[in-house]
């Protein structure tokens, strides 16, 4: 199986709240990577995903397949977005808490 396991996302996911916690420029900075997929996906299937029109029969086949599905990662990678601001503007405030 391709991808990453139940285990490894739940370390990286702890390694990620970890470093969030210790510095909120660092979610700050993992959320601006996961906004500029967001809108670069976004911006592909919005403006060329329409104007790609193949011609083997194959292709049409994939295409007609992968095209829902192509919708769905900017999705992902917004709730990612979302997820990442929430951390570090959590972490910000936490942090402003602890110095006054």
């Amino acid at each position: 199986m391709v991808g990453i396991s139940k285990s490894g996302a739940e370390r990286y996911g702890k390694m990620f709240a970890q470093l969030t916690d210790e510095s909120w420029l660092f979610g700050v900075i993992v959320a601006a990577v996961f906004l500029v997929i967001t809108l670069c996906l976004s911006y592909s299937i919005v403006y060329f995903l329409p104007l790609y029109q193949p011609t083997s029969e194959s292709v049409i086949a994939i295409m007609t397949t992968l095209r829902p599905l192509m919708f769905v990662f900017p999705v992902i990678t917004a709730g990612l977005t979302f997820a990442a601001s929430f951390r570090a503007v959590k972490s910000y405030l936490n942090t402003k808490a602890m110095v006054q």
